[in-house]
């Protein structure tokens, strides 16, 4: 079998042009034809379901709706006849160049055609199942695109521990799923050598691979995962390079490198499959003489005439091969790369009005709550920005998240048991960076008008008494300062957010969430504040039914933004302002300002 093996390497040196020349141009139709298919059709999926998001376990509820099972199974229609004329054709190929016989691209293609109805039988439902078992298992981004859609965590297989025995259960299946995967290993050679039926080629496959089982499995283990393991040590080793020298990446060069190493394996796997497929060629012929039959070349191929005279056209005009591989080999990259991109950036975030709101204004590069902290939140381009609003001893609103001053300004006490004037004796912004030694604690007056023009508020009122009062001085503040309409206020306490409605029923309120029960729609409140936790297309739902709008807090990191996206929300309260005005492409301050600026 070692042999066999090394054979099917030099094959595939000496023939490389032939094998990736058609990887190439089936990545090219790939490209232009399947990716925006697949893009509509997991569309479509994802509409026909309730609020459009489907997470963990409940993509399976996806079966109960007929127009989303209709899709589904669209979906699965394409892929897997992509699967199988890929495969049909590098089969041909193999077998021609084994037989050391000519053959073109062309000819190859058609002839894989010709055998697809021969596949599509009740047997090959068996592949589909082994593909549904394997997936959960894939807990790495090796195809950007699908990814995008469906995200499959390793979730997905802990919950099988909710069931008696469901891991169990769960490896028994796979292990058997791939026993008969191995036991059919040459059902493809006969569908496509012998022009056999998939029933009879089943049966054929499993007489063939009797006693080399173990072998084989182990053998094709081995390369392949030596040479994968070689890929993705060469792409890891890459994305530590910015690391390793201290060079700041983005979020968009991130996204880039991930559709790029996407695109890369799948070119890789062009590169594999072929040796992959011409091992199991050559040990196909050989179990076959071990047993007596005939080995003979009895495929006869599909001749389009008129395009294999195109490609023989094509060859024989060009003159430096070298120089047309090149650029073929650019062209499939350019336009599958610029494809896949689309879809994998711009179908989640496109036309998405999401609110940015910048959590106790920008708190990663100045001292929260602060003037400083506003006017970066401002220039990173957030739209809102969030405030925590208490009340001093003497009745003035200031900015401040604590009970106690102790974090922010080393002394225990809360603002209530500081006048206003006491409180401009501390300072918060040395305990931050030696650079913002001296910055005070805001008053909310202070905090309007260094956002007034330039965006809106969302104050999020810290109180536990006198909340009348707290409630009057609030709104007395945003009438006076011009920003009543360019506000937004949220609370932990329902009676507050009531004390406000009473005195104003057109101001926009919110109830912050933590946990829930009941019907939340018969709060007077137009929006919810809740956790990433308890986001589920469910609450999503019954907030817009309830007209009533969905603000998350608080996001973190990519992953977070990338989770919450998945939903159908208004806003989110991010505590890094950059990254998610990135992902969302949302212009800074600089940047709108030098368009106002740059003369027409």
């Amino acid at each position: 079998m070692l042999r066999d093996l090394l054979d099917s390497i030099r094959d595939m040196r000496k023939h490389y042009r032939l094998y990736v020349n058609f990887g190439l141009l089936y990545l090219i139709l790939f490209g232009i034809l399947f990716i925006p298919i697949l893009s509509y059709v997991i569309n479509r999926v994802f509409l026909s379901v309730e609020g459009g998001v489907l997470l963990n376990l409940d993509v399976f509820k996806i079966l109960l709706q007929p127009r989303a099972m209709g899709s589904a199974l669209g979906l699965l229609l394409l892929s897997t006849l992509f699967l199988f004329v890929l495969m049909g054709t590098y089969l041909i190929l193999s077998q021609k160049k084994i037989f050391q016989k000519d053959i073109l691209v062309t000819e190859a293609f058609m002839t894989a055609i010709r055998a697809i109805p021969r596949l599509f039988r009740f047997e090959a439902l068996y592949l589909l199942l082994l593909l549904f078992l394997i997936f959960p298992l894939l807990e790495f981004p090796a195809n950007p695109i699908v990814r995008r859609f469906l995200d499959v965590p390793p979730a997905l297989v802990r919950n099988l521990d909710s069931f008696r025995f469901g891991t169990v259960l769960y490896m028994a299946a796979l292990v058997l799923m791939i026993y008969f995967l191995i036991r059919w290993m040459f059902a493809f050679h006969e569908v496509f050598f012998e022009r056999r039926s998939i029933r009879a080629s089943l049966k054929s496959s499993a007489m063939l691979t009797r006693g080399i089982r173990g072998r084989l499995l182990l053998r094709l283990l081995l390369v392949n995962a030596v040479l994968l393991g070689l890929f993705f040590l060469f792409f890891y080793l890459m994305a530590r390079i910015p690391q390793l020298l201290n060079l700041p990446v983005n979020y968009i060069v991130r996204n880039y490198y991930i559709t790029f190493t996407g695109l890369s394996l799948f070119i890789y796997l062009m590169i594999l499959l072929p040796v992959n497929l011409l091992y199991l060629t050559r040990v196909y012929y050989r179990e076959q003489r071990k047993l007596g039959l005939d080995v003979s070349d009895k495929i006869t191929t599909v001749k389009w005439h008129w395009l294999m005279r195109k490609e023989e056209a094509l060859r024989h005009n060009l003159k430096n091969k070298r120089i047309a591989f090149t650029f073929l080999f650019l062209l499939s990259l350019l336009i599958s790369f610029t494809l896949s991109y689309s879809v994998n950036d711009g179908f989640l975030y496109a036309g998405r009005k999401i609110l940015v709101a910048a959590h106790r204004a920008d708190a990663m590069n100045a001292p929260e709550n602060s003037l400083s902290a506003i006017e970066s939140a401002l220039n990173l381009g957030a739209a809102v920005i969030e405030m925590d609003v208490q009340m001093t001893k003497d009745g003035v609103l200031v900015l401040h998240h604590d009970t106690s001053l102790l974090r922010m300004a080393g002394v225990p006490e809360s603002v209530a048991d500081f006048t206003y004037d006491g409180l401009m004796d501390l300072e918060i912004g040395s305990r931050f960076q030696e650079d913002f030694t001296g910055e005070k604690i805001p008053t909310l007056k202070e905090a309007l008008q260094a956002v007034k023009g330039q965006g809106e508020v969302l104050l999020d009122v810290k109180v536990s008494e006198k909340r009348g009062e707290v409630a009057v001085k609030i709104l007395e503040e945003l009438e006076e300062n011009g920003m009543k309409e360019f506000s937004y206020i949220q609370s932990f306490e329902y009676s507050f957010l009531r004390e406000i409605r009473a005195l104003d029923e057109d101001i926009r309120l919110g109830q912050i969430l933590y946990a829930a029960f009941g019907r939340l729609n018969q709060l007077d409140v137009d929006f919810y504040t809740v956790q990433m936790n308890m986001l589920s297309q469910n609450l999503v739902k019954r907030a817009h039914d309830a007209e009533r709008g969905i603000f998350v807090w608080v996001v973190k990191t990519e992953e977070d933004m990338k989770n919450a996206l998945q939903y159908d929300i208004d806003g989110v309260i991010t505590s890094n302002v950059a990254l998610v005005t990135e992902m969302l492409g949302t212009e800074t301050l600089k940047e709108k300002l030098t368009e106002v600026e740059t003369p027409q």
